[in-house]
């Protein structure tokens, strides 16, 4: 068997094991459609069977996993469809999110917190040198969910956990990997603008940034799927 995770040894088992099984998938070792076995995942962490089937779960409302009745587990493919529409959904979020994080922070407030995404830039742009897609992808992640934090709304924040649309700042990106020199430098271009105008506190140049931002993804995956759909059909008897 081709090991592809490392076991596990600490506490908590069940958080590294969603952390395990998503990390493979950021870094390609499971690919979308793909079915993950329990057993051989199990025995590849060094844990029983009970704490994958919880991780199983968590991932499975988040999006990433699609479990079948008498079928097994699958690494979700994406729906291009279904991918619009949720990232629409997180579009509004954010934009709401940095509306009322505005309103309900003081100017000092409004600086530390783009003082802390700041530093979380500078260690994406780090783990980018180093070619490192799980720490710029746990970075970005923190990144968005700063920004949802920020608004003060436990019923915002909730729902962006408990939905997974967290996970949505990088899914879609999925198809795009292993990124290219080219589309880190777009990564890092995206960010560095949305800071700036996140800076400037003002809600309507902030909430147009974070429209911008999202929206970015959208077309990458537009521009993809034309790019991709030639060649399928080359492909196909």
């Amino acid at each position: 068997m081709n090991h592809r995770l490392r076991k596990l040894t600490q506490t908590s088992l069940r958080n590294q094991i969603v952390s395990a099984i998503r990390d493979a998938i950021i870094q390609g070792k499971f690919k979308p459609g793909e079915k993950v076995p329990e057993q051989e995942l199990a025995e590849e962490l060094g844990v029983s069977r009970t704490p994958v089937r919880e991780a199983i779960r968590i991932l499975e409302q988040q999006g990433l996993l699609d479990a079948r009745p008498k079928n097994g587990t699958y690494v979700a493919s994406l729906n291009w469809d279904q991918v619009q529409d949720s990232l629409h959904v997180r579009m509004a979020l954010e934009e709401f999110a940095v509306r009322q994080a505005i309103q309900r922070s003081t100017p000092q407030e409004w600086d530390a917190l783009c003082d802390k995404l700041q530093r979380l830039f500078d260690g994406m742009r780090e783990a980018i040198a180093r070619d490192d897609p799980i720490a710029s992808t746990e970075l970005d992640i923190e990144w968005h969910t700063l920004l949802i934090d920020a608004a003060q709304n436990r019923f915002l924040s909730r729902t962006w956990r408990i939905t997974g649309l967290s996970f949505l700042v990088w899914s879609p990106e999925r198809e795009l990997y292993p990124f290219t020199p080219e589309k880190w430098d777009v990564f890092r271009s995206r960010h560095a603008e949305l800071l700036a105008a996140l800076r400037t506190r003002d809600p309507d140049r902030c909430a147009e940034a974070v429209r911008a931002h999202i929206e970015g993804k959208l077309s990458d995956m537009t521009h993809w799927l034309a790019r991709e759909a030639p060649r399928e059909a080359e492909t196909t008897p």
